[in-house]
């Protein structure tokens, strides 16, 4: 995914008339900014007389115009939260060589077919992860979560569609008693926290032993996490939320950020988020606190935080 890289971006540095533009955008942040980024640049190149070359480090505008550039520049900075570099030639063009040349390459980015084919080539083992979790201020294991392996992915958009193919193969190996000796062995009578995809439970998996629900003021009733994104569609995820309780399990979010607490509004829901060093200003009934390493806050009621050793 992405552009081809330019290989004689020095000759057409060289090339800019004087009073022209260099403006260098570093390969950073999701991939959706970096497309929205060049196709800012794409514009500044028409309006100022220039082109957009694709680098190693990043995206590099020539134009013969500077204003345009300057423009996109501003509103790249608004997107990203990071000003690019901009130089005037060719005053400027020793450092913006320097900088273009000197820029790490960006991490490389699979296309959603490699994605997919390594998602599926993945051994069970290799993908499944199992982690404990205390409650309040416990120090013994309350709750276990199956859920899918980050592959630390460049690209958060990546990484959450390689959650949904983990995930899916998760709940195929579950439906399958053949193949549930691949997964890390779960504790009994530990609360289940499972990773679901968008979709939720197919039919038929959340009755069966050992995955059924539990009663509605059972403390131990197990944890369905579906992706934050699944709330993209308010009436389908409802129709899953009223499903999986039907079902006899408690419905909670996962978000990549504990700041999703404070700008979505999910009653009843239970959050599973990174812990940071500072307590969230909105607290859910269930708070599921990530990370290897919780700080103290999160030893309090309500509180489910990893970190427990085997």
């Amino acid at each position: 995914m992405g552009f081809p890289v330019s290989q004689d971006w020095r000759t057409a540095l060289a090339a800019v008339p004087e009073g022209g533009l260099a403006l260098f955008s570093p390969a950073r942040g999701t991939l959706a900014m970096r497309r929205a980024a060049r196709a800012l640049m794409e514009d500044a190149a028409v309006l100022g007389g220039g082109q957009v070359l694709a680098l190693p480090g990043g995206d590099l505008l020539l134009g013969a115009q500077a204003a345009p550039g300057h423009r996109a520049g501003r509103v790249i900075a608004e997107l990203t939260g990071q000003a690019p570099e901009s130089w005037i030639l060719p005053a400027g063009r020793e450092a913006a060589e320097a900088r273009c040349r000197d820029a790490p390459p960006a991490a490389p980015v699979p296309s959603l077919a490699e994605l997919e084919a390594r998602c599926a080539a993945m051994a069970v083992p290799d993908f499944a992860r199992l982690t404990l979790f205390a409650e309040g201020t416990g120090g013994r294991a309350a709750a276990q979560r199956l859920g899918p392996a980050q592959l630390g992915l460049p690209d958060p958009e990546l990484e959450s569609l390689a959650r949904e193919w983990f995930c899916g193969r998760l709940l195929a190996v579950l439906a399958d008693p053949a193949q549930r000796g691949l997964l890390p062995a779960l504790r009994p009578g530990l609360r289940l926290i499972l990773d679901l995809p968008r979709g939720g439970l197919p039919g038929g998996l959340s009755t069966g032993a050992p995955w059924r629900g539990a009663a509605p003021d059972d403390p131990n009733r197990p944890i369905a996490l579906l992706p934050l994104s699944s709330r993209a569609d308010p009436a389908r995820f409802a129709a899953i939320e009223a499903g999986l309780r039907a079902a006899g399990w408690t419905v909670g979010l996962a978000a990549a950020d504990a700041r999703a607490l404070d700008w979505v509004e999910a009653p009843g829901l239970a959050w599973a988020v990174p812990a940071g060093e500072m307590a969230p200003r909105h607290w859910p009934e269930l708070l599921i606190a990530l990370g290897p390493d919780v700080p103290g806050w999160c030893r309090g009621p309500g509180i489910l935080r990893e970190g427990i050793g085997p």
